[in-house]
């Protein structure tokens, strides 16, 4: 509002208020990414006219064309959020306001089970200011990360009783064992050929017998199998060389699955061998992929049969010769810049939501709200 008004395109589709911004002219199309989804689950929605009491900035004329949409937002102490609304006419308003409302006492009527998975909590405090710089974190009880300036990725090794964290300006894995994040004083153990890496990730091989650490730097991986007596130590027992730079990686049933531009890769990790394509060239299905490159998030192993690979604007469900399983994708409400996954759930990150997807289902089960920090 104190910038003005956008001008947007509202449409109701499964109890949920999409909202599509559009340019100013006329003849415009809306975005095909949605700018905002208001959930009427929401045990906060409501609808209502605008009144001067609300202290909405707008001119009195516009008063009788507007109405607000309520709803819950993720924020501490746990807070509401309104939208408000400007209709073309004060007809468009009185109907956008009727219809939201039945729409609403139709959904409480018919006593439809809460299908939330998370209830929210914020760890932030706006009297803490480095804390909107955070890219990564990650919570046990408490966290201390020793004297480093500045944390890119955080990534906690159980098996191991290790923490591995890309820090400083050259990018160094560092590793600690868990009991630093007790405030116990303890020896670093950096990993010198690691400068430059972008991401790690961490896992098993031989049965669970080893530790296993992947570091990606641009288009090489490094593996070290990790151990831990009086000290951590390190052995490399592998090095790939990926086609172009890694964007994600993961570790499943003792393979590295590595996520790059319009496309996935599985490299066996106990043994030499050529890597297995996730997303296979000669299915025509996919050809779309390669045409319109897309940044990859991650990838999904939902059975031993089938995986879900997952990328900036789409889902994409495969077997294991990299064929298409599932005649449908997967569409995000908004564009993603992360994904996460606790089975059966995928955790979809955009600007403003976080929208919870069963993979088995393919349901669209929640969408939760995010107050911007930054």
């Amino acid at each position: 509002m104190k910038k003005g008004w956008q001008r947007a395109l509202a449409v109701v589709c499964d109890f949920k208020l999409f909202l599509y911004d559009m340019d100013e002219e006329e003849d415009s199309k809306p975005s095909v990414v949605v700018s905002q989804v208001i959930d009427m689950r929401d045990g906060a929605f409501s609808v209502s006219s605008v009144w001067p009491s609300d202290f909405i900035p707008a001119r009195r004329k516009e008063m009788p064309r507007m109405f607000k949409v309520t709803a819950s937002q993720l924020s501490a102490p746990s807070n509401r959020y309104s939208i408000p609304i400007l209709a073309d006419s004060e007809n468009e308003k009185s109907e956008w306001v009727s219809v939201l409302s039945e729409l609403h006492k139709i959904l409480r009527k018919s006593h439809s089970r809460d299908r939330s998975v998370y209830v929210l909590k914020e760890a932030y405090d706006n009297n803490l200011p480095l804390i909107k710089t955070t890219q990564t974190a990650a919570i046990i009880e408490i966290i201390r990360i020793g004297y480093m300036k500045k944390i890119h990725q955080i990534e906690l090794i159980p098996h191991g009783q290790m923490v591995a964290v890309i820090s400083g300006r050259s990018h160094h894995v560092q590793l600690f064992p868990m009991s630093a994040l007790d405030g116990r004083k303890t020896d670093i153990h950096k990993l010198a050929e690691t400068k430059g890496c972008q991401t790690v990730t961490s896992g098993t091989v031989c049965q669970g017998a080893h530790t296993c650490l992947c570091v990606a730097r641009k288009s090489q991986i490094f593996c070290y199998k990790l151990f831990q007596s009086k000290k951590i130590s390190h052995r490399k027992f592998k090095e790939l060389q990926i086609p172009t730079n890694v964007q994600w990686m993961g570790i499943f049933s003792e393979q590295l699955c590595v996520g790059f531009q319009s496309g996935f890769l599985r490299y066996p990790l106990r043994r030499e061998g050529i890597p297995y394509r996730m997303l296979h060239s000669h299915d025509p299905t996919l050809s779309f992929i390669a045409h319109q490159p897309v940044d990859a998030l991650c990838a999904i192993e939902i059975s031993s049969i089938e995986y879900l690979l997952c990328f900036k604007s789409i889902g994409i469900y495969t077997d294991s010769r990299g064929l298409r399983s599932r005649p449908a994708e997967l569409m995000w409400p908004a564009t993603a810049s992360y994904c996460c996954y606790n089975a059966p759930y995928l955790s979809v990150y955009s600007e403003n939501a976080v929208d919870i997807i069963d993979v088995n289902s393919m349901e669209w089960i929640q969408t939760i709200p995010l107050k911007k920090v930054i």
